[in-house]
């Protein structure tokens, strides 16, 4: 991933539960509008039942009468289909409350944006090891930047790199954790700012923060000649 001169990633990020509350939202106004759909062919179908006229019934003499057709049955079915239609839009007046609810919950939340560094644990420098062709700057626990004396010790090693006009910094993460591709984003970061201290123009470093295999391991942050 290559980085752009001005990008320090502070705004890549967007908090989990804006997206949260969104699905539910749009869950809760997929869920109403099925029911408002429910609703009105439950009504369609009772206006047509409503509408039915009844048919006389001519009696025909017979030898052996039958007994009249009772219009019970249809009756009962009318007063089911009312009932039921009753519960859904008892359910939607529900979802309607709901909803508004959760919008009034989403308006009233206050974004507040923090920009506090991520403290720096001690000894979080492992090491800056010079490699064939490069240094590797390895980071231990969660540091993420360098204090006074780690900085030292990486612009010590990184002075023949600087020195050929043009650098690279790689880190490989862990597939499918974006929590480690932002940890590496920051180490490779804070390099690239030793090695711009060092006065290597910016234009002449490029950043490669990518996925790997699950074995990856993003506290190592790999400097080479370019």
């Amino acid at each position: 991933m290559a980085v752009e001169e001005n990008d320090d990633g502070s705004d890549i990020f967007w908090p989990g539960y804006v997206d949260a509350v969104t699905n539910l939202v749009l869950n809760l106004l997929f869920m109403l509008t099925i029911m408002i759909v429910a609703v009105f062919m439950f009504a369609l179908e009772l206006s047509r039942h409503k509408d039915d006229k009844p048919v006389p019934i001519v009696e025909v003499p017979v030898e052996k009468t039958e007994p009249p057709i009772s219009s019970e049955p249809k009756i009962e079915l009318v007063k089911a289909k009312d009932i039921e239609i009753n519960a859904l839009q008892k359910q939607v007046e529900t979802l309607k409350k709901q909803i508004v609810a959760q919008n009034d919950i989403r308006g009233a939340q206050k974004v507040v944006i923090a920009k506090t560094p991520i403290p720096k644990p001690e000894k979080a420098l492992q090491k800056a090891a010079v490699s064939s062709g490069g240094v590797i700057v390895n980071f231990l626990l969660d540091a993420v930047t360098l204090s006074a004396s780690e900085a030292d010790t990486v612009r010590a090693t990184l002075g023949p790199i600087v020195a050929s006009g043009a650098a690279r910094i790689d880190v490989v993460v862990p597939e499918g954790f974006s929590e480690a591709k932002r940890i590496g984003f920051y180490r490779a970061m804070a390099v690239r700012n030793q090695l711009i201290e060092m006065n290597l123009p910016a234009d002449k470093i490029e950043v490669s923060v990518r996925e790997g295999k699950s074995s990856s391991d993003n506290s190592k942050v790999i400097v080479s000649p370019r």
